[in-house]
């Protein structure tokens, strides 16, 4: 498989991906809500085990547009992600998706059992109904600045609000400066489409929910949680890990919502690990 960037026709639009690495391949499952799927140049460190492909949703990055609002959603981009596992020519691949991106890794592998070879969910949840136990729900320490943060960006239009909005409340979930350093940097140059994240939140939070199905997972998982992650409780990492048969469940003690920012080796560690054995 060659390394590079490409372009993938794909009925009415074109998606954007790459390769690079070498080594079993590893799909990079991105979020729906409206970033691309490279944002994460710190996961480069894979492509030195690995054959890593990303790929940019329909309407962000160098993806094609979107042409109907129903392609916004999470099953649009799991029907893409298998035309390029055919495009590629790859059999079976392991899938890893954090946060958001955890619910694609899931409705993909659900949808195309006999594709994945492994599975890897970071810091995510089997329902769009997660908020208990994080900075949204009314109980947790969080909240009062959630809710005076929600109030000073308020007029403002929605794309620069959930990007202003990001790397204000991502700050409290990470563990470190360096980290912290990090999200600030990523989350101020990214692209952002906020239709797409408007639709995210309006059909997708109350679309989304597998948790009556991953008992019908049937693929090696692992789970990794983050101990400290307040934008999703690290209770559903238990959770899934408790469903999932045969699933192994990794709690990373240091971390938040970015285990590979937080604990970089022994994140990227105990994915190796997993994915090789």
């Amino acid at each position: 498989m060659n390394n590079g960037s490409f372009l993938l026709p794909v009925r009415t639009s074109s998606i954007h991906y790459t390769v690079s690495g070498t080594g079993a391949p590893l799909l990079i499952a991105p979020v729906s809500w409206g970033v691309d799927g490279h944002r994460w140049t710190t996961l480069d460190v894979l492509a030195e085990r690995f054959t890593l492909i990303r790929l940019d949703p329909r309407g962000t990055g160098g993806s094609g547009d979107v042409t109907e609002k129903s392609e916004y959603g999470i099953p649009t981009l799991v029907e893409d992600i298998e035309a390029l596992r055919s495009h590629l020519g790859i059999d079976r691949w392991s899938i890893m998706g954090q946060s958001a991106g955890g619910w694609t890794a899931l409705e993909y592998t659900l949808a195309h059992m006999a594709r994945a070879a492994k599975l890897v969910v970071v810091c995510s949840a089997p329902t769009g109904r997660f908020q208990k136990g994080t900075f949204r729900d009314p109980a947790h320490p969080l909240y009062p600045r959630y809710e005076r943060l929600s109030q000073e960006i308020r007029s403002l239009p929605h794309d620069e609000r959930v990007r202003q909005f990001n790397r204000a409340i991502y700050q409290y979930d990470v563990q470190t400066e360096g980290a912290r350093a990090a999200i600030d940097r990523i989350f101020a140059a990214t692209p952002f489409n906020a239709k797409r994240n408007q639709y995210f939140i309006s059909q997708e939070l109350q679309r989304y929910d597998v948790r009556d199905r991953l008992r019908d997972i049937a693929v090696p998982s692992l789970i990794i949680g983050g101990a400290h992650d307040v934008h999703v409780s690290p209770e559903w990492s238990v959770t899934m890990a408790e469903r999932i048969p045969g699933a192994r469940l990794e709690m990373m003690q240091g971390s938040g919502h970015f285990p590979w920012l937080d604990e970089p080796e022994a994140f990227f560690r105990t994915v190796a690990d997993f994915l090789l054995h």
